[in-house]
């Protein structure tokens, strides 16, 4: 039954003609939670397990924020038509980690849901092999998922869109690509079925192979599913590219989409590019626009023209951003038509040096971060960081998409020692964004509370590479911008 209950919250993707005067959908974050006792919360975790090449570890981590116990379930599904369920107990500000490998030995995938009745859990994952991914996991299925970003460039990288229906009846999906050289479809990509409780991992590597960049487009035609992109990548490739990222999809596509605390480029921010997609029937136009701080000054926006169902790679390494600090990225089209979008981080080269990597073929330090642009704000985010004892960088960036409000933050510690230095406090004008420096410790919740909708993100450094991702929304926060 709560299962059910999120066929009400999902949203479809489409092109509204001219003159068309629907109210705008409810906005829903891809990744929400409920404080206690205010409803039931589900959270998908879809990924690989330790036993696919490359990966060495994936732990599903649930945080309790409660004052009391909470009382949970867990189902484990893999690629093989397995299911297990088991029951918890958290206690107030315990935390407790499954290790989806263990559940479905064998398995290459795995998807997790966790069904909380009474709310105040967070939910996340981390996946360690050659680099590192660590982000929140999903709380919403949709009838549609767009990915911006992938590479299938040979040798060296490889890619699986991993599909999780969690509803008893099944789903039926029709997948489309943008390749090197448009549109691409494959016959085993329509009418794909995806059993009730199951997950499948569709290997684009096989299908679309040695592209540069791939796009996917995911159209359900019947049910539901929550959907994710795998991308590992040993170096060997011919740009070095090295790490591993799992990225959610993204649910719809907007007009207006951010990514806050991006940057620098030049010296430790390595190769950073935005590539927006277009899955609608006309053509778009478009800027891409560097929010820098006041004393960065500013910097030309990049205009796009994408022909409909097209995508395009905007360099952000091209010289304006050289100089500049951290900066936030807007991706806003000019006529209203939606669009989805992507920060894509390749890593920093071995030494600082192109010439580095160019004799070497490989970055040093794993570091792939596939950042999918938000198009939800709210008024409440949290963010569980984890362990953070080798941190190198770790920040929380808050970005104030309104034109004309200001946005009073106030910064709390839920659970576990709060950051040093971490203001509680701070006042954020029209368009701008704030940073805060996180350093290295312990386990922590944080809370971010505005009196207008923000934007929040976290991005991690340590020597195992580089991971970024949205924070998590508050129920009942979110707006559109």
């Amino acid at each position: 039954v709560v299962l059910l209950a999120l066929l009400i919250g999902s949203l479809s993707l489409g092109v509204e003609a001219p003159g068309d005067v629907r109210e705008a959908p409810p906005a829903v974050a891809r990744t929400a939670m409920s404080l206690a006792g205010q409803s039931s919360d589900l959270w998908f975790c879809i990924g690989p397990t330790d036993a696919l090449e490359g990966i060495r570890d994936r732990v599903v981590q649930v945080a309790s924020i409660a004052a009391g116990p909470t009382d949970g379930r867990v189902i484990v599904v893999d690629d093989r038509g397995r299911a297990v369920e088991r029951a918890f107990r958290l206690d107030a500000g315990d935390r407790l980690e499954i290790r989806p490998g263990r559940f479905v030995p064998g398995s290459a995938f795995a998807a997790v849901t966790v069904e909380v009745p009474g709310g105040a859990v967070v939910v996340g994952q981390r996946i360690e092999g050659d680099g590192v991914d660590h982000r929140p996991c999903l709380t919403r299925t949709s009838g549609t998922w767009l990915v911006p970003w992938s590479t299938t460039a040979r040798p060296g990288n490889r890619v699986w869109l991993l599909m999780h229906n969690p509803f008893p009846a099944s789903a039926v999906v029709d997948l489309r690509f943008v390749g090197d050289i448009g549109r691409r479809e494959t016959l085993d990509s329509q009418g794909m079925v995806v059993a009730g409780r199951s997950l499948v991992a569709y290997d684009v590597t096989e299908r679309i192979s040695d592209s540069a960049v791939v796009s996917a487009l995911v159209d359900v035609r019947v049910g539901q599913v929550a959907v994710a992109r795998l991308q590992l990548a040993d170096g060997e490739g011919p740009t070095g590219l090295r790490g591993l990222d799992l990225a959610p999809g993204l649910p719809e596509a907007r007009s207006r989409l951010f990514v806050p605390g991006v940057g620098p480029v030049a010296g430790s921010g390595g190769d950073l590019s935005v590539v927006v997609l277009n899955p609608g029937e006309d053509t778009v136009e478009l800027e891409v626009v560097a929010r820098t701080s006041p004393s960065d000054g500013f910097v030309e926006p990049w205009p796009v023209v994408l022909r409909a169902g097209q995508r395009h790679v905007v360099d952000l390494g091209d010289g304006r951003l050289d100089g500049v600090g951290t900066f936030g990225i807007e991706v806003r089209t000019l006529d209203d038509q939606p669009v989805a979008a992507s920060l894509v981080r390749r890593g920093v080269v071995a030494g600082g040096a192109a010439g580095e990597q160019a004799a070497t073929g490989q970055l040093a330090v794993p570091d792939l971060a596939v950042r999918p642009a938000v198009a939800v704000v709210a008024r409440g985010w949290l963010v569980d960081l984890g362990e953070r004892f080798e941190s190198t960088g770790d920040i929380l960036a808050v970005a104030n998409p309104a034109g004309s409000s200001i946005a009073i933050l106030e910064v709390k510690v839920l659970a576990g020692r709060a950051p040093e230095g971490l203001p509680a406090v701070v006042e954020l004008d029209p368009g701008t964004q704030v940073v805060f420096p996180l350093g290295a410790g312990g386990p922590v919740i944080l809370a971010v509370e505005s009196t207008s909708p923000v934007v929040a993100s976290v991005r991690e450094s340590s020597p195992a590479g580089s991971t970024a991702g949205v924070a998590v929304a508050v129920v009942g926060t979110e707006d559109w911008p």
